[in-house]
């Protein structure tokens, strides 16, 4: 997974960290009633019990007026069962790589393939493991889980999102839902706004889940970095104990 949409893993570590920064709290919103249904999807998912979804992350970087962005694709699987219950599998389309978050009620855990690392993260520290990850599996590891862990305080792309309109409703894999168009950015105590990013979250009209996130290339940037990812969603599905197990391999 190479080092790029540099603006990303900033945005989403920094969120999901404690410190001086905070998420600009103004919202332009031209579509009121669309801004009301991005607050229902955040309060569906804070209220699911379970979770699980299969998803896809697409990549583009680089590119010139004569030479193409180089583009790579991924996929995720996501399970959680409330109150911490929670096994997150990001790979590499060629099998490279894989990077697995995971939680067994007590404690998250990490393990990537690249540093060969199981790292562990105890009550109270849980929002480390999404930060540390949000950089190798491209923001995904941070769209859902802080929605699904509301009360943690986690910061990504769909909490912080700023509305500024709505376009027509739009089809997702034969499912209607409902596009919404704004813009992520990180807001310091000063009032400047930095590493801006484009986006455009597509919502089910009908299950409130979200099923496609389109982060373009952060205003002011030079090089082409876009980052598409989709979703399959299941909400409150039966799960079964042994999804969210996880052992590291053997030498790691």
């Amino acid at each position: 997974m190479r080092q790029h949409l540099k603006a990303l893993p900033i945005l989403l570590m920094l969120a999901a960290s404690v410190g001086a920064f905070g998420m600009a709290n103004s919202h332009v919103v031209r579509h009121p009633a669309f801004a009301d249904i991005l607050e229902q999807s955040r309060a569906k998912y804070a209220s699911l019990k379970t979770y699980s979804d299969t998803g896809t992350v697409t990549t583009e970087y680089g590119g010139t007026s004569t030479a193409p962005a180089t583009v790579e694709h991924f996929t995720f699987t996501t399970y959680y069962r409330t109150p911490r219950q929670f096994f997150f599998d990001f790979k590499a389309k060629d099998g490279d790589e894989r990077l697995v978050i995971w939680s067994d009620e007590t404690d998250f855990n990490t393990w990537w393939s690249q540093t060969k690392v199981h790292d562990t993260y105890p009550k109270g520290r849980g929002a480390t493991a999404f930060a540390v990850t949000a950089f190798p599996t491209k923001g995904s590891a941070m769209h859902l889980a802080p929605l699904l862990f509301s009360q943690a305080g986690l910061h990504g792309s769909i909490t912080d999102f700023k509305l500024l309109h709505a376009d027509p409703a739009e089809a997702i894999n034969g499912h209607r839902c409902l596009k919404l168009v704004g813009e992520v950015g990180l807001a310091y105590g000063s009032g400047a706004v930095n590493n801006v990013v484009p986006t455009t979250i597509w919502i089910d009209a009908e299950s409130l889940l979200v099923r496609k996130i389109f982060e373009d290339t952060p205003k002011g940037s030079v090089e082409v970095e876009r980052a598409t990812t989709t979703f399959e969603p299941a909400a409150d599905p039966k799960i079964d104990d042994a999804k969210f197990k996880f052992t590291p391999p053997a030498g790691t």
